[in-house]
């Protein structure tokens, strides 16, 4: 590629970009008097695994801009290993180009595409990481933050379409005469923090014929550049009526007793006797929002306050949006934490693309849930800060949650004595349990020992791929080696349902079984122990006088289940075993 040269000419223009390289620089300062930030993780995704194929990442520079004159800045360009040429490959352009790509950064880009794309979570995407412009004689010498690009805030604070035309002009042009993009906004999405995410959303939002997928980290829709007038201009734009039927709408529907969850769910589909209702159809862009408590808060605006209202107004124009908010400040260390998931949401069904819901982190959302589910997290991150000490933690769904039911006689006998904590939720999937480790569920404690029982829901509500349950699996084990490294894994067969072995969402179980006991390895402190087995009679039948709704058990089965487990919950505490 070539690119030609510009020198700098001094102007007022200059003096009013470097008032606002200042604004940035005070503003991108966390506030003294905010609380501690939560930890965030960098998981497998972000690192570099073995056998996984290595994209390349090339640096260019672009020295004389017609759009923005007297600029100069770099530019990278990220393509996988599995690039075809004769294939149209998907786009995703990120700002602060150099934040991003970096190996040793917060988000790592390009070993999180490497190992999604490689896994098929990810379609083949040519990334293009684009640095805000210098106005000075020669650019530096090396890429970063020092000195400030001074012209970052003209470019991604303003609202209109000047910056969406100089990528669409300029930069993309000379990458698209080196390599085939897809001309479909679905496969072209844009990426940015601060005010690149304000700015990727601004070129999104002007151009949605180029770009239709949003990834905003910790956006500055706030009074800088009158970034903070978005949600009212969002509600007020207008849109056009598309009828649909009540039915539509993809959902499980649920019982009213958490109890029954899990042997129940139901497929709506379209009836056209229905009445037709009619919804606003916004423009055809999907938006994922990260933001946290601990954000900025300043003369400009408060930067949690102002995603919470972007999100709002979103979600009241029926946007596909979703919003990640945590206890992170105004830096990546969030957001790159959840940039993986971010980028598997945004993808999720693009062509060639296979979702794998079960390692993909979500609240709980069936309507019989919702009212106690998220006030449950709370209650439990409350019990778990009041214990002194927690030694036991058992992690599941409603058959852990019925420790506190049917199960509250074995539990006080076993576990009443020895520091537990049951976070077991009932409907919970193992999405769910991923988001609730990512929300404090198992931060600041150093337990001896996690009991794990999870995926049943995932058979059950969607006869979900028993390779997919099982990542889901591997996941939330990973994770809590991630997050407590001194805490020994002991990981259950997900237990039997339905009366005879043949039953479907039995065979999907056992198929979980087969694969997830693969995953034991004491050396990495994880060990697997089938307790299924000791429900069932010797013609592999389940008996409703343990499980009589074929799925939960009874007092009975809960003082099997927690005799199943003893000695090895003995070995695994350094307790004396009998």
């Amino acid at each position: 590629m070539k690119h030609p040269l510009s020198k700098l000419v001094i102007s007022r223009s200059l003096l009013a970009a470097l008032f606002f390289v200042f604004i940035f620089v005070v503003s991108f300062r966390p506030l003294a008097a905010q609380q501690a930030e939560r930890k965030y993780y960098l998981g497998a995704d972000s690192q570099r695994q073995v056998g996984v194929p290595t994209g390349t990442v090339t640096e260019y520079q672009w020295l004389k801009s017609k759009i923005y004159p007297e600029t100069k800045r770099r530019y990278y360009v990220y393509v996988p290993a599995q690039y075809d040429e004769t294939r149209p490959a998907a786009l995703m352009v990120f700002q602060d180009g150099h934040a991003y790509v970096g190996e040793n950064g917060e988000y790592r880009a390009a070993i999180v595409f490497d190992n999604l794309i490689n896994r098929g979570e990810l379609p083949v995407t040519i990334g293009v990481f684009v640095d805000p412009g210098h106005r000075t004689e020669a650019l530096p010498p090396n890429p970063g933050w020092s000195p400030h690009p001074e012209n970052r805030s003209v470019e991604y604070d303003t609202l209109g379409d000047t910056y969406a035309k100089f990528l669409l002009e300029e930069i993309l042009p000379e990458v698209e005469k080196e390599y085939n993009i897809t001309k479909d906004p679905n496969g072209r999405a844009i990426c940015g923090a601060s005010s690149g995410g304000i700015c990727s959303f601004t070129v999104a939002w002007e151009r949605p014929d180029q770009f239709g997928k949003v990834l905003s980290h910790i956006g500055s829709y706030t009074n800088i550049r009158h970034g903070d007038t978005y949600p009212g201009i969002i509600r007020k734009t207008e849109t056009k009526m598309v009828p649909v039927y009540p039915g539509d709408q993809d959902s499980v529907g649920e019982p009213a007793d958490p109890a029954a969850s899990e042997s129940t769910s139901r497929g709506n589909e379209k009836n056209a006797t229905q009445e037709k209702q009619a919804i606003a159809e916004p423009q055809p862009l999907r938006i994922y929002l990260q933001d946290g408590r601990n954000d900025l808060d300043n003369e400009h605006g408060n930067w949690p306050l102002a995603n919470q209202q972007m999100f709002a107004a979103l979600k009241f124009k029926n946007y596909d949006v979703k919003f990640d908010f945590g206890d992170g400040g105004h830096n990546g260390k969030h957001a790159g934490s959840i940039f993986p998931d971010a980028l598997r949401w945004l993808w999720r069904d693009y062509n060639g693309v296979v979702p794998k819901l079960a390692i993909m982190p979500n609240e709980q959302t069936a309507a019989w849930a919702v009212q106690w589910w998220l006030p449950r997290h709370e209650a439990k991150l409350a019990e778990r800060k009041a214990m002194k000490q927690v030694d036991l933690l058992m992690i599941g769904d409603s058959i852990t949650h019925g420790w506190e039911d049917k199960g509250k006689p074995t539990w006080d006998k076993y576990y009443g004595a020895r520091n537990a904590i049951n976070l077991g939720f009932s409907g919970d999937r193992t999405e769910h349990v991923l988001w609730r480790f990512q929300n404090g569920a198992i931060d600041d404690i150093d337990p001896k020992l996690a009991v794990v029982m999870i995926g049943t829901n995932n058979t059950g509500h969607r006869k979900e791929n028993p390779e997919h349950t099982a990542f889901g699996i591997k996941r939330i084990v990973d994770e809590i080696r991630l997050r407590l490294p001194n805490t020994k894994v002991l990981l259950l067969d997900v237990f039997p349902r339905g009366a005879e072995p043949e039953d479907e969402l039995r065979q999907i179980n056992t198929a979980i079984n087969e694969i997830i006991k693969g995953y034991a390895d004491e050396k990495s402190n994880i060990w697997f122990l089938n307790v299924g087995d000791q429900f069932l009679e010797k013609d592999g039948a389940l008996p409703k006088s343990i499980m009589p709704d074929l799925l939960h058990p009874n007092a009975q089965g809960y003082e099997i289940w927690a005799e199943a487990m003893e000695p090895t919950i003995k070995k695994l505490l350094g307790e004396p075993v009998d």
